[in-house]
């Protein structure tokens, strides 16, 4: 069994308030749990709540966390200095994630808690704090957690967790290629082109999963202003879940200008595309504070 927790469900910056409270303000973070084994995918502004809730459930008894960060943008990682489970000596915090372009993943979180940005630096945390920048799969007991990169403007991964039996994707921050790299027709003629087949293999990874938490930030009309920019517009996220004949499909990562009752009528137009294309994906918008369960 899988139990999955949204803790921050917003894109590139927070937004709290009244036009946001249904939907969340706080930026990207998913608690998985799966037996004994505690999953964080993403350490934006959510996970300081969760932290304060993994204090307060495991008390004085060690805790063990995998947060597994997609990308070191600021509303990716900019909840981890706040993270109490990470000062607490007794716990073992293991951090997996991309490499910068240029810079190791260790060097962006300590750049992140210099003391010109942040009064406490990495190496006061918790000293059993380990990062490791993800080459292949990670297997944690029965559970394995393969990764995929993504299409944006920093290096980037997906996350597939599977214990063998259910099965989700967490894919936030993507860009169809077909949008991104796709030329004028003389170009590219054949449907097999490379942005086409780029696309094609996120669809395989995203295959039969149970659950797709899928990135989709931008209207179709809000997509042709900011091409480049590494989000998906919402046709695209549906359309690649009907494809790979997701069963259930969250939408993720509103993009700071939606409020509530945006959000609704996208989720709104997700399932009326979902019928349009003749699947049979479920939809629902990601709500902070929302608990799924895979059994």
């Amino acid at each position: 069994m899988i139990k999955v927790r949204f803790w921050g469900t917003r894109g590139s910056i927070a937004t709290p308030g009244k036009s946001t409270m249904r939907y969340g303000g706080n930026t990207s973070c998913v608690e998985v749990r799966s037996g004994d084994h505690v999953l964080v995918f993403d350490a934006g502004t959510g996970i300081r709540d969760l932290g304060n809730k993994l204090v307060q459930e495991f008390n004085s008894r060690p805790l063990t966390v995998h947060l597994f960060i997609s990308h070191t943008h600021w509303d990716h990682i900019q909840g981890f200095p706040f993270f109490l489970p990470a000062y607490q000596q007794q716990n073992r915090i293991h951090i997996y994630g991309p490499p910068g372009r240029d810079k190791s993943l260790a060097d962006i979180l300590r750049i992140q808690m210099d003391s010109d940005y942040f009064p406490v630096e990495l190496g006061d945390m918790n000293r059993n704090i380990q990062i490791h920048e993800v080459r292949g799969q990670v297997t944690l007991g029965s559970l394995t957690v393969e990764p995929f990169y993504l299409n944006h403007p920093a290096l980037c991964l997906a996350y597939r967790v599977s214990d063998g039996n259910k099965s989700l994707v967490y894919a936030t921050d993507n860009e169809p290629y077909y949008g991104s790299l796709h030329r004028p027709a003389e170009r590219f003629q054949s449907p097999s082109d490379v942005p086409a087949y780029l696309d094609e293999k996120f669809v395989e990874f995203l295959s039969n999963a149970d659950l797709y938490i899928g990135e989709a930030q931008y209207t179709n009309e809000e997509y042709l202003e900011k091409k480049g920019w590494g989000h998906s517009p919402l046709e695209a996220t549906v359309r690649f879940a009907v494809q790979a004949r997701i069963k259930s499909l969250v939408l993720f990562h509103h993009d700071p200008m939606h409020d509530d009752n945006f959000v609704d009528r996208m989720v709104s137009e997700a399932q009326a595309l979902i019928k349009n294309f003749q699947g049979s994906t479920s939809c629902i918008g990601a709500k902070e504070g929302m608990e799924l369960v895979l059994e």
